[in-house]
C-alpha cells in the first residue's frame, strides 16, 4: 500500500525522522531524571500499607503509632550444654552489644536483676488482702501463745485459755515468713534469662527506632551481626542466633528487594535474548529494549511522584510492566521489518507500520490499561496501587513504542544498522497448524467454555481462598533461620516474647477496669477455649488494694510493737521483727516502677499505664484467616467503648480479608466491563470485535478452571490475576483481529493474518511469561502463587488467541 492511502501515519513518521535528534535529547533527558527519582522509591513491607488509610484496623494502628514508643527489639539466643561456657558468651554478647551505644541500642534485658530488687523493695504490699487479714487476726493470738509456750506455769488472767492449749495456728505468719525469704534470695541472684532445662540463654535488645526504619535497622543489624561472628570465632563449640522484629522486618524487606531487583534483570536479560534469536537484528531489539527501559523508568517515576512508595503487592511491577508492556514494541518492530523484507525503508516502512499496528497495539494497551484500572475501584489500597501502577505502565510503554523506538529504528535505519532478514517461520507454521474444519474448532470452543465454566463455579462456591497466612510470607534462608530461633525462644520462654497487640485507652484510670472486664471472660472458661493467653498491664507491677493494705499493715506492725516482742524469747523476737513492716510505707505509684519494666506502657508524651499488651488464645491460630476474623470479631463485639483502640496485625489481616472477599468481584467485573466498552470503541462493532471479546472470556474461564485443578488457593494477589488475564486475553486475541480486518476478505484471510501477526503474538507471550516467570525465582510464597497463576492465564489466553480467533475469523470468512 502506497503512502497515499496512509497519510496521517506517513506524516506521522516523517516527522519523527526529521525531529529524531530532539526527540531522542529530550528522550535521554527524561530517562535521567525518570531513573534520578525512580530509585528513591521506598518499598513498605507491612500489610497495613494494603489497606485504605479509613479502615479501622489502619486508624487504631496508627493512632497507636503516634502514642506508643514503636521501639524495635531483637532476641539474642545462646545454645549449650555447659552452663558455665553459655554464661560466659551471653556476657561477651552484652557487654559488646552494650557499647554500642544509645543511638542504637536503648536498653538490654539480661536478666530479672531490676524486677526482684523492685519485688524485694515493695515486698510488704505483695501478700493480697485476705493473707494480711489472716496475720493480722492471728498475731495477737500466736503471741500469747508463745508467751504460755516460754512460761507454761503462769497463767495469764487476761487470758481464757488453758495453759495446755496447743499454739495458735501460724501458716499465715510462716507462709509469710517464707516468701520474704525467698525474694530476699531473688534479690541476691539477677535470675539469667535461661531455658529450663540449662541450654538455652537469650536476651531481648530493644532499639530507640522501629522495626520499620529500614535504614537504621540495617546498620544494627550489620553490627549484631558482626559482634555475633566475633564472639562465634572464640566460642565454635556455642550456637549463637538472632531473632525478633528487627530481623524478620529486615530480612522480609531484603527478600523483597532482592526479588524485585532479580525479576527484573531476569525478564530483561531473557526478552532480548529470544528477541535476539527470533529476529536476528541487534540494532532492532536494542532500540527496543531502549524503548522499553524508558516506558518502564517513567512509570516508576510516575508513581514515586503520586503514590510515593511500593507495596507488598506492587514491588514486584517492573518485571511484569517489562513483560507485559514490550508486547506493543514487539508488534511494531515485527510490521517493521516485515515492510524492510517487502523492498520499503525509512519514513514509507515506518508510515506502513504505524498505519498497521496501531489500531491493534492502542486497542491492546487501552484494554490491558483499564483491566488494571478497573482495580481502583476498590477500596483496597493493594489493589488499587496495582492498577494505577500497571496501568499507567501499560500506557507508558505504548506511548514510547509509537515514539522512541520508531525514532530509534529510523535513525539506525538511516546509518544502515537495521538488517530485515528472513521472516521468522513461527507464523506460518502455526497458520499451517489451523484445521481446516474450522467449525468442529468453534464446537470445542463451546464444550471447553462450559466445561471451564462449571469447574470454576464449583471452585467458587467452595471455599477458595487462601487461609494460612503463613503461605504469604517470605522463606528466604536468612528468615528460615531466624524463625528457628525464635520458636526455640517461644519454647523455652513461652508464647508471647513477640508479637501479639495493643490495647489503648483513653484515660489513665480506665485501664484496670478494662483489663478486669477482659479478664473476667475468660476466668471460667478452660485454656482452649480462652479468648486470651496473655494480658498485661503497667497495672501489673502495682500491688491491687493499696489503701487497705496500709490500713493492714499498720495494725500488724502495731501488734509487733517492741513491748509486744519484749516478753518473747529471742529466737522468736528475731523472727517476728522480720516479719514488722517498716513504719513509714506509702503508695506504690506509675513513677515507681522501674523504667525497664515499665517501657511497653511508657507513651511518646511520657504518660504511662493507658496500654495494655495481649495475646490471643491457644484456641485461635494466629496464621490461620479463618481464626483470625473469628478473635477479631469477637473482641470487637465485646462494646469495649468508642474510644479503645485495638492496634496489631490481627486486625489488619481481618479487614484486608473482608475487603478482598467484598471488592475482588467488583473488580473482575469492572474488568469485564471496561475491556468490552475498550474493544467496541477502538475495533466498532464488527465481528472481528465480537471474536475478540470471546476470545478473552475464553481464556480467563480457562484460566481459573486450571486454577482450580491445580489447587493453587487465592490470596489476594492472586485475585488480581484475573484483571490481568482479562486484559491479556484482549491482548493476543485484538492484535489477530486487528491484523485480519486489513487483509482482504476470504477464505484465507485468518491464516494470512496468524501467519503475520502470529509470530509476534507468541513473542509477545513469551516475554511476558518470562515477567511472570520471574517471579517464581522471589523467596515470597504469595507473589510465587500470583506467578503460577499469571502463567497459567497467560497460556489460556494464548491458545484462545491463536487457536479460536483464527477458527472465528475463517469460519466468518467463508460465509462471506
Amino acid at each position: 500500500m502506497s503512502p497515499e492511502n496512509c497519510p496521517k501515519s506517513h506524516r506521522y513518521a516523517a516527522w519523527l525522522n526529521r525531529h529524531a535528534t530532539a526527540i531522542l535529547l529530550v528522550c535521554t533527558l527524561l530517562a535521567g531524571v525518570a531513573f534520578a527519582v525512580a530509585r528513591t522509591l521506598p518499598v513498605h513491607a507491612d500489610f497495613s500499607y494494603l489497606l485504605p488509610e479509613k479502615s479501622q484496623s489502619v486508624q487504631h494502628l496508627r493512632a497507636l503509632e503516634k502514642r506508643a514508643r514503636v521501639l524495635g527489639t531483637a532476641m539474642v539466643a545462646v545454645r549449650s550444654s555447659d552452663g558455665a561456657q553459655r554464661a560466659e558468651v551471653a556476657e561477651a554478647l552484652r557487654d559488646r552489644i552494650g557499647a554500642l551505644g544509645p543511638d542504637q541500642v536503648s536498653q538490654i534485658t539480661f536478666d530479672q536483676k531490676v524486677a526482684r530488687n523492685y519485688a524485694w523493695e515493695h515486698r510488704w504490699l505483695l501478700p493480697s488482702v485476705q493473707q494480711l487479714e489472716q496475720i493480722r487476726d492471728h498475731i495477737g493470738p500466736y503471741l500469747k501463745s508463745l508467751k504460755r509456750a516460754a512460761k507454761p506455769m503462769v497463767l495469764d488472767l487476761e487470758d481464757d485459755a488453758e495453759p495446755s492449749s496447743p499454739p495458735a495456728d501460724d501458716t499465715a505468719i510462716s507462709d509469710l515468713a517464707s516468701r520474704l525469704q525467698e525474694l530476699e534470695a531473688q534479690q541476691h541472684d539477677p535470675g539469667a534469662l535461661v531455658s529450663p532445662d540449662g541450654t538455652l540463654q537469650m536476651m531481648i535488645v530493644q532499639t530507640p527506632f522501629a522495626a520499620g526504619d529500614v535504614h537504621r535497622t540495617t546498620e544494627l543489624l550489620h553490627r549484631l551481626r558482626a559482634i555475633v561472628a566475633e564472639v562465634q570465632q572464640a566460642y565454635p563449640k556455642v550456637a549463637i542466633g538472632l531473632a525478633g522484629d528487627i530481623v524478620t522486618s529486615y530480612e522480609e524487606h531484603r527478600s523483597i528487594l532482592q526479588g524485585m531487583v532479580s525479576a527484573t534483570l531476569v525478564t530483561l536479560f531473557l526478552c532480548v535474548a529470544a528477541l535476539l534469536a527470533f529476529y536476528r537484528t541487534f540494532y532492532g531489539v536494542m532500540t527496543l529494549a531502549v524503548s522499553l527501559l524508558l516506558g518502564t523508568l517513567t512509570t516508576f517515576m510516575f508513581t514515586r511522584l503520586t503514590i510515593g512508595h511500593l507495596n507488598l503487592a506492587t514491588a514486584f511491577l517492573a518485571s511484569i510492566v517489562l513483560g507485559n508492556g514490550i508486547n506493543f514494541g514487539i508488534m511494531v518492530l515485527a510490521r517493521y521489518l516485515e515492510a524492510r523484507r517487502a523492498g520499503q525503508r525509512g519514513v514509507e516502512a515506518m508510515g506502513r507500520t504505524i498505519h498497521d499496528t496501531l489500531l491493534g497495539t492502542l486497542a491492546a494497551a487501552v484494554a490491558a490499561a483499564v483491566a488494571y484500572f478497573s482495580l481502583m475501584i476498590t477500596a483496597f489500597r493493594g489493589f488499587w496501587h496495582f492498577g494505577v501502577i500497571a496501568g499507567f505502565g501499560m500506557l507508558f510503554c505504548w506511548a514510547c513504542a509509537y515514539t522512541v523506538l520508531p525514532t530509534l529504528l529510523l535513525v539506525f535505519d538511516r546509518a544502515g544498522k537495521i538488517t530485515a532478514r528472513r521472516e521468522p517461520r513461527v507464523g506460518k507454521l502455526l497458520a499451517r497448524l489451523v484445521p481446516k474444519r474450522t467449525g468442529y474448532v468453534v464446537g470445542l470452543g463451546a464444550v471447553v467454555a462450559l466445561i471451564s465454566a462449571g469447574i470454576t463455579w464449583h471452585y467458587f462456591a467452595h471455599d477458595p481462598f487462601e487461609s494460612n497466612f503463613k503461605n504469604l510470607r517470605s522463606e528466604s534462608p536468612a528468615l528460615l533461620v531466624e524463625r528457628a530461633w525464635m520458636s526455640a525462644v517461644d519454647e523455652a520462654f513461652g508464647r508471647g516474647i513477640s508479637g501479639g497487640f495493643v490495647i489503648g485507652v483513653v484515660k489513665r484510670e480506665e485501664a484496670r477496669p478494662l483489663l478486669d472486664k477482659l479478664r473476667s471472660i475468660d476466668a471460667a472458661r478452660a485454656e482452649p477455649d480462652k479468648l486470651f493467653s496473655r494480658l498485661n498491664s503497667l497495672d501489673d507491677f502495682l500491688p491491687a488494694d493499696q489503701p487497705q493494705k496500709l490500713l493492714l499493715l499498720r495494725d500488724i506492725r502495731a501488734a509487733l510493737s517492741e513491748e509486744a516482742l519484749s516478753s518473747l524469747p529471742k529466737g522468736a523476737q528475731a523472727k517476728l521483727r522480720a516479719l514488722r513492716p517498716p513504719e513509714h510505707l506509702t503508695q506504690v505509684t506509675d513513677g515507681d516502677v522501674p523504667k525497664a519494666m515499665a517501657w511497653p506502657f511508657i507513651e511518646t508524651d511520657g504518660s504511662k499505664g493507658k496500654l495494655i499488651l495481649a495475646m490471643s488464645g491457644w484456641g485461635y491460630e494466629i496464621w490461620n484467616s479463618q481464626d483470625i476474623i473469628r478473635f477479631a470479631d469477637t473482641l470487637r463485639g465485646l462494646d469495649l467503648g468508642p474510644d479503645v483502640l485495638l492496634g496489631g496485625s490481627t486486625f489488619v489481616f481481618s479487614d484486608m480479608l473482608r475487603l478482598i472477599e467484598r471488592d475482588g468481584p467488583k473488580a473482575t467485573l469492572a474488568a469485564v466491563v471496561a475491556a468490552t466498552m475498550v474493544v467496541l470503541l477502538v475495533l466498532g462493532w464488527c465481528f472481528e470485535a465480537t471474536v475478540t471479546l470471546i476470545c478473552g472470556l475464553l481464556g480467563a474461564i480457562m484460566m481459573l478452571a486450571v486454577v482450580a485443578l491445580t489447587g493453587i488457593k487465592v490470596n489476594f494477589l492472586d485475585f488480581v490475576a484475573l484483571p490481568i488475564t482479562i486484559g491479556i486475553g484482549i491482548d493476543y486475541a485484538v492484535n489477530i483481529c486487528a491484523r485480519a480486518k486489513v487483509e482482504p476478505l476470504g477464505p484465507g484471510r485468518a491464516r494470512r493474518a496468524l501467519s503475520t501477526a502470529g509470530g509476534a503474538v507468541c513473542m509477545s507471550s513469551y516475554t511476558t511469561i518470562v515477567g511472570y516467570g520471574s517471579l517464581l525465582t522471589s523467596t515470597n510464597l504469595g507473589i510465587r502463587s500470583f506467578g503460577h497463576a499469571a502463567i497459567l492465564g497467560e497460556i489460556t489466553c494464548l491458545v484462545a488467541a491463536l487457536v479460536l480467533a483464527p477458527a472465528l475469523l475463517d469460519l466468518w470468512g467463508r460465509r462471506h
